[in-house]
């Protein structure tokens, strides 16, 4: 079963590698360069997702002209920067990042349009479990009550081409 590590520190990453671990989940998308050279050498996959800001800053009034057009031009950035830094295609995926830096409008067009993401050529990881926004579209605030949301959202991100689907529930 591949384990993927969820880290943008390089050493992190490393000690989660030799311990087993097979994939870089890198929320910077490989903004250190190190964590380049590191998926490189090991030959492992990466997941490379757009945040607006930090994780301290990305919700504080999060806003776009065009939400996909300009997340979607962002990751095809970053995955052109990992293969200039040796990292195959195939070993690229790209996570929209929902829930980061987004406003529940931002979120439903990103799903909307996970389509473009799928045609781009890469491999697509999407994460909507017990985020948020599926908190306020079915006002349940507990995320362990998100259940049914998030299963809509997977389904959705299922029939639009997503690969990896990032999940609580994995049973359900």
């Amino acid at each position: 079963i591949p384990i993927s590590i969820d880290t943008d520190k390089p050493a992190v990453a490393a000690a989660a590698l030799d311990a087993g671990a097979s994939i870089i989940n890198d929320i910077t998308a490989l903004k250190d360069e190190a964590m380049a050279r590191l998926a490189a050498d090991r030959r492992v996959p990466v997941v490379l997702m757009h945040m607006q800001g930090t994780p301290a800053t990305m919700q504080q009034n999060p806003h776009y002209e065009d939400v996909v057009g300009q997340v979607l031009a962002y990751l095809l950035q970053r995955a052109a920067y990992a293969e200039s830094m040796g990292i195959a295609r195939e070993m690229i995926f790209l996570d929209p990042g929902i829930g980061f830096g987004r406003t529940t409008e931002h979120n439903l067009l990103l799903l909307k349009g996970l389509e473009v993401f799928v045609k781009s050529g890469y491999r697509l990881l999407v994460g909507t479990s017990r985020k948020r926004f599926i908190g306020q579209i079915t006002g349940k605030d507990d995320p362990a009550d998100r259940l049914f949301g998030t299963a809509a959202t997977v389904a959705l991100a299922a029939m639009k081409g997503a690969s990896i689907v990032r999940v609580h529930d994995v049973e359900q």
